[in-house]
This record gives C-alpha cells, structure tokens and sequence, in this order.
C-alpha cells in the first residue's frame, strides 16, 4: 500500500526580483489502494473460472482485473474508471482464434494459400496496432472524460516500412530508435478528451538503456555460463546446467522489466498536457530490487505470488509517478466516438506490442 503521500504537493516556485509572480504549482501524487490479497482472489476465482470454462471466461476475467486496476488508481481525489466489455474482447479472441485454426489447417494440409495467409496477417499487423491503440485508449477515462488515440492505419504502415527497412540495413542496431518511433506514435497522437499531449523525447534517449540491457545480460550470461563450467562435474553437469538457464533466463526478465520501466520513465519527462508536466522519478536499482523479489518469490510460490507481484510493481509505479500543475484548470470534453474493436488489441496482445501508457 502506498503511503505518505498527499494528492497535491505545494512546489515552492520564488519569483525573480521585479519579476511577475508565477502562479503555485502543485504536484499531484498518482495513489494506488489496490492490495495483494485482494486481487489474490479476485485472480483465482478468475483463474479457476477460466480453466472450468476452458478458456471461454478470459475476457470477463481480463475485465474484471483490469477494471480492479483501474479503479484502484486515482489521481486528485478521482480514480479512473474501465470501460471495456467481455463481449467485445471475446469477439476479439474468436475472431483470432479461427484465424489461428485456419492457419493451422492450411499448413497441415499443405495448400498454398498458407502462404498467402501469412503474408496477409503481416500485412495486416499495423492496422492491428492502430485497433489496438485506438481501442486500449478509448477504454479508460478519468471524471468522465475518456482518453483517445487520433493516429490513423496509414501513419502505422509507414513507421513501421521505415524502421523496418532501417532496422535491416543495420543488421538491428536501429531497433533501439524504432521503439521509440513507436512510444512517440502512441503519444503524439494520444489525447485526453480533446486535448493532446505532446511529447519531446528524441530516439537517442533510447540507445543508452538498450546498451546496458545489451551489456547487462551477454555478460551476466556468459558469466554465469563460465561459473557452471568451473564447478560443473560429471555428476551433477545436467543439475547445474538446469540451474544455469534458469538464473540466466531470471537475469534477462529483471534486465528486461527495468529497461521496459525506463524507457517509459524517459516518455513520461518529457510528455506534457496543456499546462501539465509529468514526472517519473522511478530509480533502476529500486526497480532490479523490486523485480527481482518479486520473481525470487514467485518462484518459491510455483506462481502464486504472482498477484502480490503486479499489485507491487502498481504500486512502485503510482508511488513515483506525479502530475505537475493546476488540474483543476484542465478543461477537456469527450470527442466523438472512433470505431473501436477489441480484435485489434487481442491480437496486439498475442504479439507482444507495447502499446500502453
């Protein structure tokens, strides 16, 4: 549980001599109120109900947490609300599933539309992301108002021909500068009701953390592959090896949770709403600390600490995330309704993109 903490901080701003006085600004501190055991429960019953139903209760469990997550977070004394529907998030994953099943049956068979398929699903992948986006925004809301993507399928396709091309030429190394293309994509056309953010960050603010997570975990590995050849023995050479990829494998995940945690800390800094300025003072040994319990754990639990987990991790976020400046003077309206659907983001989803804010 989050503590002290209060929803608006004053921030002593002193005017120069003979200068105007600024008006107060005030930090307001995000607040989660979730708890562990909380959504311990709410995650079995989930779970339980999931596997009992064979899958076909996901979507009101993927709801029902998220609508837990959300309206446990608030900001100024308002918590946020979830809008989206079970029924729209399971049309979404059958949808995906019958194409997954048609896939499968096409390349069992061996009939050469498999290969028109897969090259129709690729070409579909941007379009999937701009749904995703589009959808993941619309969903969430604060006092009333509901955020919104305004990017188009067009601007997704032609990011994505660039770094993809940029990305081939340099064997990779560009693929630091294409994540950033697309967190500025999301950004720059996210809104809050009818009022845009903007956001200056710069590719090149990506290459360091990639450079240490790429540092990080080559010599982590090899390090630790060096040490279970030194003590490794005939006898228990199978045993230590295990033990070796499972430590290897726990480095990558806390490595990878950090780069994640800062890459959207350098989003954050520099984003701004109208008057507003956001500030992520998240630390990276808190973060490896915090991560890297929370699997420790986890693996001492078979899983089951895995609700305590995100509940931790939440509220880590909420607990150095503030908004600077006067909400109260934040005057946004809703926008007309974009065609959303929830195919977009399931399948977004199933890929892995990283779409959230």
């Amino acid at each position: 549980m989050l503590h002290d903490f209060q929803d608006t901080i004053p921030v002593d701003n002193e005017a120069a001599p003979g200068a105007a006085p600024s008006p107060q600004r005030t930090r307001h501190r995000l607040a989660f109120h979730g708890s562990g055991a909380e959504y311990f429960r709410i995650w079995l019953v989930n779970l339980a109900l999931s596997v009992i139903t064979l899958g076909i209760y996901a979507p009101w469990a993927k709801v029902r947490a998220q609508r837990y997550f959300h309206a446990n977070t608030e900001l100024d004394g308002t918590r946020f609300d979830y809008h989206a529907t079970p029924r729209s998030i399971l049309l979404g994953r059958g949808l995906l599933a019958l194409m997954f099943l048609a896939g499968v049956v096409l390349l069992q068979t061996g009939n050469p539309l498999a290969l028109l398929a897969l090259l129709a699903g690729l070409l579909l992948l941007p379009w999937l992301m701009a749904s995703s986006m589009r959808f993941r925004a619309r969903m969430v809301s604060w006092r009333g108002v509901r955020f919104a993507w305004q990017g188009s399928a067009g601007s997704v396709y032609r990011k994505s021909l660039k770094v993809i091309f940029l990305t081939t030429i340099t064997f990779g190394i560009y693929y630091f500068a294409a994540h950033h293309t697309f967190k500025r994509l999301l950004v720059d056309k996210l809104q809050f009701g009818d009022k845009p953010f903007e956001c200056q960050s710069t590719a090149g603010s990506f290459f360091s953390p990639y450079f240490v997570f790429g540092l990080v975990t080559s010599l982590g590995s090899t390090l630790l592959e060096r040490l279970g050849q030194a003590f490794g023995t005939p006898g228990n050479a199978e045993v230590l090896g295990f033990v070796v990829s499972g430590l290897t494998l726990g480095l990558a995940y806390v490595a990878y949770q950090v780069l994640a945690s800062v890459l959207s800390k350098i989003i954050h800094n520099q984003t701004r709403l109208e008057n507003l300025q956001f500030t992520d003072d998240s630390a990276w040994k808190e973060l490896a600390r915090l991560h890297a319990g929370n699997l420790l754990y986890m693996v001492l639990t078979l899983g089951l600490y895995w609700p305590w987990a995100r509940v931790r991790a939440l509220q880590y976020r909420a607990d150095h995330f503030e908004v600077v400046g006067d909400l109260q003077a934040l005057q946004s309206h809703n926008i007309a309704s974009q065609g959303t659907t929830a195919f977009g983001q399931e399948v977004a989803s199933a890929m892995d993109f990283d779409v959230s804010f």
